[in-house]
């Protein structure tokens, strides 16, 4: 037993001195990206309301919405206008804790997020390592260190950082939870259940296209009272985490609001004859807003004046819901009209698109070209784990989500963030399989034993006539 133990420490300290190496490698990628490219980019969108949020928190306004008092200089005079809950609350959350360190500047928070989106490389490599063992890890963190659609958000300081943090967390967890119930980490799972939706709204669908499967079929011999009392007690972590934030939405305004303000906005976004039909069917269109009067009120008035102009569009419009929804799901998932990692920037509408959301052309065409190569790997490595019988619910569920917010918005490529996580593992898994197969046609075939030898006595005991 002592021989063996130290084998399996040896193991363990290999495998973590292989993952921090492989972290280095991903913050390096990482840094080089941010400092060479984008380090003087344009901080307009979401990149304006995450740094100028984060930084009006640290200085006691709260979360506001802020925009440039001047267009042309956009970063010179900032203006409050009242309570927001546009975006989730967690991102800006973690920028400001730098702020509040003096880390205030838009660089300081590009490298914030750098650091996080670094960390995510390590936590996809423990993930992986408990769905199918540690090289299956290694192999996982290798390719999210250099896999561009896991790193060009960082730099941009987007929401989809940590989208994937949380993400990698909640797998981590949930295979955790799946491989030894217990109430702690029911009670962990939920929890970053409720920090997901609170750093994006849609992962508030992860908890039940989790949970449901566990309780299902993991355990499945006990008793309904107790599967249910699992469910309840996950949720109830869930609704803890989230109470703070969802109780300030209930209280701001005219109308309560429960995770975010922005709902109507992003509805509204895709909700027009430009995003309906035309080259950009299935996109968003700025002229979906700009041909309508802004809305008066505060926050959840227009919130609720975008929703009633977007429902009552869609309702007018419900033969062409369909194909749209179809457009939708094809743009994010590369399938309708999808680009060339080698086509003209203008004429390929994806990578046109691609740097409408803040990516650079080399990036673009990198992410696409990888994405390409992975995600065949990806469906391999999903029926590699379902012919062992590993469950695959809880990296199944990133995919569904996405595609989700798809069909509700519109098909943005970076909506697919957090489905990157299982893109990842289910490759490495794919990769492993390879491996193991080629390790196993390399090997020399075992000699068959030969047949023992028989005692004389015992031959002569067969060949005696009965």
């Amino acid at each position: 037993m002592p021989v063996a133990s130290e084998a399996v420490q040896g193991s363990t300290r290999r495998f973590y001195f292989w993952l921090g190496l492989i972290t280095l490698l991903a913050l390096a990628v990482r840094l080089f990206y941010a400092l060479h490219t984008e380090w003087n980019q344009h901080i307009w969108g979401d990149a304006f309301m995450y740094h100028y949020t984060a930084n009006g928190i640290a200085d006691g306004f709260g979360f506001q919405t802020w925009l440039p008092a001047n267009i042309l200089q956009p970063t010179r005079h900032i203006v409050a206008l009242g309570p927001s809950a546009d975006h989730g609350p967690l991102y800006p959350l973690y920028l400001a804790g730098f702020t509040i360190v003096g880390l205030r500047s838009f660089h300081a928070h590009m490298i914030a997020s750098v650091l996080l989106g670094t960390a995510s490389v390590f936590v996809v490599g423990l993930a992986a390592r408990k769905v199918a063992g540690p090289r299956v890890g290694l192999v996982a963190a290798a390719i999210a260190a250099v896999y561009a659609n896991f790193w060009v958000n960082d730099a941009l300081v987007m929401s989809e950082t940590m989208a994937i943090f949380l993400a990698a967390v909640l797998v981590l967890l949930a295979y955790r939870m799946w491989e030894q119930p217990s109430l702690s980490r029911v009670i962990a799972f939920g929890a970053v259940c409720g920090f997901a939706a609170l750093a994006r709204v849609e992962m508030l669908f992860l908890t039940p296209l989790v949970l449901v499967p566990f309780v299902v079929r993991r355990l499945g011999d006990r008793s309904w009272r107790q599967r249910l009392g699992v469910l309840a007690v996950a949720g109830a972590a869930a609704v803890l985490v989230m109470s703070p934030w969802v109780i300030r939405n209930m209280t701001t305004w005219k109308h309560p609001e429960l995770l975010a303000t922005g709902g109507g906005l992003s509805l509204m976004s895709g909700s027009c004859d430009a995003a309906y039909s035309g080259d950009v069917l299935g996109w968003w269109s700025p002229r979906c807003v700009s041909s309508m009067p802004l809305p008066k009120g505060d926050a959840s008035e227009q919130d609720q004046v975008w929703r009633n102009r977007a429902l009552d569009y869609i309702g007018s419009h419900l033969d062409r819901l369909p194909v749209v929804a179809l457009a939708r799901v094809g743009r994010m998932w590369e399938l309708y009209r999808p680009g060339s990692p080698w086509g003209d920037v203008h004429r390929d509408q994806k990578l046109a698109l691609d740097q409408v959301e803040g990516r650079t052309e080399k990036a673009a065409r990198l992410a696409l070209a990888q994405f390409y190569l992975l995600a065949p790997l990806a469906i391999a490595g999903a029926i590699v784990l379902w012919r062992r019988r590993v469950t695959i619910a809880p990296l199944v569920a990133l995919p569904i989500t996405s595609t989700i917010m798809a069909v509700t918005a519109f098909g943005n490529t970076r909506y697919r963030a957090i489905s990157e996580v299982a893109i990842v593992i289910f490759a490495a898994v794919a990769v492993d399989a390879l491996v193991r197969r080629q390790i196993a046609r390399r090997r020399p075939p075992v000699p068959a034993a030969p047949d023992p030898p028989v005692a004389r006595d015992e031959l002569s005991e067969v060949a005696a006539p009965a």
